[in-house]
Order: structure tokens, then C-alpha cells, then sequence
């Protein structure tokens, strides 16, 4: 079979996409928070929760500490108790995401990863302590910084992540994927003699020819090249994150910033520039999922998956995994992937579809039945059975989740199936009365799911207490160079962590803008570990010279060398705001960059009152909120 190319002219797929973003631009409100779709299969595939039950919630079942992750199997996996039923369904799914591909099965013949488990390789290289085993729990690994080289070249990077390329035009807010270019999923790999993608040189990007203009950063039609990196996260309690109803996910949005709340930590919103309320505004997501793959709902729809929150299903994630970066069509997504030039080889060697609908149904049933780990026995005293026998140890994690802003007698009462809660608790198991940093003005630790919609394992899902740790919100998470930013990897290798969040890659996003991401749940960050943040950026350097990150400052104030777990996440809750502390800046009074911002209020991020209390902390105090995380 012949590859095939896009017909479709580069004014066309312009045009075509400014339609599309305006269509989000306009949805606003709350989405869809009820079932409208017209039959029973795109019921399931669009997987909506319906409304919890208040008088059957329980905490959700978890798998002990010592054995989640370690395995591909059931048993290390998935919710303890699951049916025969389940088990030989989750198996199905759990084979096909572990077992490698080939061209005549339908591997590429353009891809990233010629099996699943490619994209979640960090435990292969995790450290003492952590889950070793890679397997659907693990995060994308990274070994090394990306360089402009691999862009240009197609060389596969040092890591699992993807990049995300195409072109962005700030004063439309439109992003143009490049399609005709293989856009927007850059793919490093081929088979049978196709060529894979190189990003395209902004000299034959006719958006982009005729050079940038150095003042504005934009080409003379107010376009910019826009590029990023995306790492895939580890595969837990996915099932519990889509049976949350949408009304308690749009309950918790704030997008004025009207809302506040107490702290006995000074607080400081003169000079961090929030003066109403507690400079955190997060607002939900909304996408449909008739674009991402065929049968595919087209109601408008809170979403919640995907590192933006841009998906309303998860069903289209397998769908984005398979055929996005392993390259196999299905009767979901029937067409090879564009790359035009590749048209004319006779380079795919499997007929289309190249897998089955019962395949990416299985492959689905799987990760909805994954669970989460037990957590540490000094956090809840022994739950699962392990007894704490380290005091100093329990009490630094309690010290470090009520710093955090948890009230841990709620959360232990939503977490124990042997406690009841009391009718006073907190919803979400947050101090009210002293949030401390206030992390949890994010990282909201319990929520509550409703009825799943999993025809297979919604008695394991459905009316849960989940400690997710997100409120699956939006959050602007700052932006530098402030206007002109594109985060573009430097040539040849840098040991300075980027300290930009913000980029404007950003297909089918929904209403999320380039400085906006989800806030990411944290369940089981004590067991699988770095690498952190949405690129990976944030892993652990173990090879000398130990010079990478020195622009991030560790808990006594002196440049952070990301070579522990510990300093790994320091790392990555000092990168939640600007400026860094001026010591950790090693270029200082040059021009402001991507690893040495300057301290333009307009460049802060939601965090910036978090982060101001978090650098007033004592060193011990920073080091029992790593703690408290650890035991997650």
C-alpha cells in the first residue's frame, strides 16, 4: 500500500483551523455537563460520568505500595478484587500495550515508538526507591536535553517525549499545524524506506518566508514558528479521572480571581500583583472529540485529559497513542498519517486497518482499570496493613501536608475505608481555616467521582473518594520572553533549565492558550518519580560534570543540581514561578532568556503567591513538603 499525502493546500488548512479555533472561542459557558449524544456507541466512546451517589461514596481501592508498578500484570496494576471478567479484558489490553510492533503488523512507516510502553520509560531509569520495572504507571524517561539538531534532523531525541510543531499567529490566536509538512506530531522513526520528519526550515514555510521581523518576532503575514516538547504521563487512576462528574470539576473554576482564602504564611499580593483575591484563576477546559477519531461525539464538552485538559474522552488518547506515535490506523482512524514527502513510496506494508475496534476497546478497558498505590504507611498510619515504625518520618509528612494545605485528619477519614467521614469535613480535604502555601488552591487533594461510564470495572470507579491531588483546571502558568516567546531549543546541549513554561503548539487545544496548563494530579508521584513537568524537562542528571539546572535554587538557597528525587521535585515547584531567587541566575544583566528571566510582574504565574511563601521557607520546612509528596 501506498503512502498516501494531504490534498488539502496550505490556505486551506489555514483556513480550515481559524474555523475551528473560532468554534472554541465561542463555546464558553460550562461545555456540556449532560449525556445529548444520539446512540449507544458513541455513549461509550465519549465516556460520560453521571452524578455521584453521596450515600454509596468509599474510598477507592489501591494497590499495596510495595508491589504497584512493578510488573506488568494484574496484580501489580489494576484495582485489587477485579472480576475474571475484568482480569481477561485488562489482560487483552495490558498485552497489547507491552508487545512490540513490526512493519508487517502495522508499525509506522512513520513513528515515535514502535511499541506503548516506549512513551513511558522513566522507571528503566528510576533510582533507589522507586518503581525500576517500566510499564503503563511510568512517565516518559529523558537522558538528556533536547537540541535544535534533533529537531532539524529528525535524530531521535534523549527522550520519550514527542514535539509538536507548526506555526502561530498571536493576533488570531491561530494556530496553523503544518500539515502539509507532517504536522503537527513530529515523527523520528520510519520503516520500509520512508523518510521521517524533520521540522521545516522557516526558509520553505510560506507562512514564515521572508524572515522575522527582529522587533516583533513575527513574519510579515504575523506569523511565528511554534514548537514543543510533550511527555507522556504515568497511566494512573485514568478511569477514576473520567468518571468525575463535569459539574465538580466546572464548580471549583475561578476565572476572575474573585475568590480568596486564609493563610497564617504571609501573604503578599501587593507585589505579586493580586490584590482581590489569591492570584490563582484557574477555569475548565472545553473540546470535542469528533476531530479526534471517527464516531467521535461532536457536542462541545468539559474536558479534562491531556496535559492542557484539551480531551473530553479518553477513548482518544488510544486513538492519539496507536496510530499518533506508533502509526497503526484502526476503524477509528482509518487513514495513514499525512507526510507528503513520503507520497508515491511503497513503504507501508500492512492494509488499513491495521488493527481492530476490539483492540483499542481492550487497550482502553485496560487503562480505565489501572489503580493507584497504596501510599506511604507513615501518611495514614498503616492502612494497608504496613505499620509506620518511623516517627520523625510520620511527623515530617503531616508538618508537609498541613504546609501543603491539607487538612490530614479529613483526608485520612476519605481515605480509610475503616474511618467514616464526618458531615463537616471538607469536600476536598483542604485546611480551610490555614491553607499554609496553599498548593491545594491547585492540587486539590480528594475528589469524588460519579457513575463511570466503563461497561467493564465501574464497580472499582464509580462513587469514589480519589486522592488526585488536581482540580483538572487551566492555570496560567507565566510566559518569558514576555510577547516573543518560542521555545525553541538552543544548538548543541545546554546544562540550563528552561525556565518557560509557556508555548504555542498547540493543536486542538480547545480553549486552552499557550501559557495555560492542567494542573497535574499527583497520585503516585512518591512511587514513580522524575521526570517532571509536561516536556520531561525536569530528570535526574547523574553524569558529570553535575552542572544541569543551575538557574533553579535548592532548599538552601544555592544553585540545584537535579542529581536526587528529592531535588527533582524542588526543582520543579521553584519552576511554577518567576523570577528565580537573583543568585540562582548565572547570567546576570544580560538580555532576558528562556533560563534567566527577568522579574516582569506580566510574566508571573498563578503560583506567584505559593512560590513567595515556598522561598521564605526554612530549608527543613521545604524538605517536609518533599516529603509529604514522596509519600503520595
Amino acid at each position: 500500500m501506498k503512502h498516501k499525502g494531504s490534498i488539502f493546500k496550505i490556505d486551506q488548512w489555514f483556513l480550515l483551523f481559524s474555523m475551528i479555533l473560532l468554534i472554541f472561542a465561542g463555546c464558553g459557558g460550562e461545555g456540556s455537563l449532560t449525556e445529548t449524544v444520539d446512540t449507544v456507541q458513541m455513549r461509550d466512546l465519549s465516556g460520560i460520568s453521571g452524578p455521584p451517589d453521596t450515600t454509596q461514596m468509599a474510598p477507592v481501592a489501591r494497590v499495596p505500595r510495595a508491589i504497584f508498578g512493578t510488573v506488568s500484570s494484574a496484580s501489580a496494576l489494576a484495582y485489587p478484587g477485579i472480576s475474571s471478567e475484568e482480569q481477561a479484558v485488562f489482560d487483552h489490553g495490558l498485552t497489547f500495550f507491552i508487545t512490540d510492533r513490526t512493519p508487517e503488523d502495522g508499525l509506522g512507516p512513520i513513528f515515535n515508538q514502535p511499541i506503548c510502553l516506549g512513551c513511558h520509560r522513566n522507571s528503566d531509569e528510576a533510582v533507589a526507591g522507586l518503581v525500576v520495572s517500566s510499564t503503563p504507571v511510568s512517565r516518559a524517561g529523558r537522558s538528556g536535553v533536547t537540541t535544535a539538531e534533533t529537531f532539524n534532523t529528525g535524530v531521535p531525541p534523549p527522550t520519550a517525549a514527542f514535539t509538536l510543531f507548526g506555526d502561530f499567529f498571536p493576533a488570531a490566536g491561530v494556530f496553523n499545524p503544518l500539515a502539509e509538512f507532517g504536522g503537527p506530531i513530529q515523527h523520528v522513526r520510519s520503516t520500509g524506506g520512508c523518510l521521517p520528519d524533520i521540522v521545516p526550515p522557516e526558509s520553505i514555510d510560506p507562512f514564515l518566508q521572508g524572515g522575522i521581523d527582529p522587533l516583533t518576532g513575527l513574519s510579515a503575514l504575523g506569523g511565528r514558528r511554534a514548537m514543543g516538547e510533550r511527555a507522556a504521563p504515568p497511566y494512573i487512576g485514568r478511569g477514576l479521572i473520567e468518571a468525575i462528574h463535569a459539574a465538580d470539576i466546572v464548580a471549583n473554576d475561578d476565572p476572575n480571581d474573585t475568590i480568596g482564602h486564609t493563610s497564617s504564611l504571609p501573604q503578599s499580593p501587593a507585589s505579586v500583583g493580586c490584590p482581590a483575591g489569591d492570584c490563582v484563576s484557574g477555569r475548565h477546559n472545553e473540546n470535542r472529540s469528533d476531530m479526534a477519531f471517527t464516531g467521535g461525539d461532536p457536542v462541545i464538552r468539559v474536558s479534562r485529559f491531556g496535559l492542557r485538559a484539551a480531551g473530553p474522552t479518553l477513548f482518544q488518547f488510544m486513538i492519539g497513542g496507536t496510530q499518533g506515535e506508533i502509526g497503526l490506523t484502526s476503524p477509528f482512524s482509518p487513514i495513514e498519517q499525512n507526510n507528503n514527502q513520503n507520497v508515491g513510496k511503497n513503504c507501508d506494508r500492512s492494509p488499513d486497518p491495521e488493527i481492530t475496534s476490539e483492540d483499542v476497546l481492550n487497550l482502553r478497558a485496560m487503562i480505565r482499570l489501572v489503580s493507584l498505590p497504596e501510599f506511604d504507611p507513615c501518611l495514614l498510619f498503616g492502612n494497608d496493613g504496613i505499620q509506620c515504625t518511623d516517627a520523625t518520618k510520620a511527623a515530617d509528612i503531616a508538618a508537609g501536608a498541613d504546609l501543603f494545605g491539607v487538612d490530614l485528619a479529613v483526608f485520612r477519614r476519605k481515605m480509610d475505608p475503616a474511618l467514616t467521614p464526618a458531615v463537616t469535613d471538607d469536600a476536598h480535604a483542604i485546611n480551610q481555616t490555614d491553607r499554609k502555601l496553599n498548593c491545594v488552591g491547585c492540587h486539590t487533594p480528594v475528589m469524588r467521582t460519579g457513575q463511570s461510564p466503563a461497561a467493564v470495572g465501574a464497580q472499582h470507579l464509580s462513587n469514589k473518594f480519589i486522592p488526585i491531588f488536581s482540580d483538572l483546571l487551566l492555570h496560567d502558568m507565566g510566559q518569558v520572553p514576555q510577547g516573543l516567546n518560542n521555545p525553541v531549543p538552543p544548538s548543541g546541549a545546554t546544562p540550563e533549565l528552561n525556565r518557560n513554561l509557556a508555548d504555542f503548539a498547540l493543536p486542538f487545544q480547545g480553549l486552552a492558550s499557550g501559557r495555560e496548563w492542567r494542573t497535574p494530579p499527583l497520585m503516585g508521584i512518591g512511587r514513580i518519580g522524575p521526570p517532571f513537568m509536561h516536556d520531561a524537562r525536569v530528570f535526574l542528571d547523574n553524569v558529570a560534570p553535575l552542572n544541569f539546572a543551575t538557574t533553579v535554587m535548592g532548599a538552601t538557597n544555592a544553585p540545584l543540581i537535579v542529581d536526587s528525587f528529592d531535588n527533582a521535585i524542588l526543582a520543579s515547584i521553584e519552576l511554577h514561578d518567576l523570577p528565580p531567587p537573583a543568585a540562582g541566575c548565572p547570567q546576570a544583566g544580560a538580555v532576558p532568556n528562556d533560563t534567566c528571566p527577568s522579574a516582569t510582574s506580566g510574566n508571573r504565574s498563578e503560583a506567584r503567591n505559593v512560590i513567595a511563601r515556598w522561598q521564605a521557607l526554612s530549608t527543613a520546612d521545604r524538605l517536609k513538603v518533599v516529603e509529604f509528596l514522596k509519600a503520595l
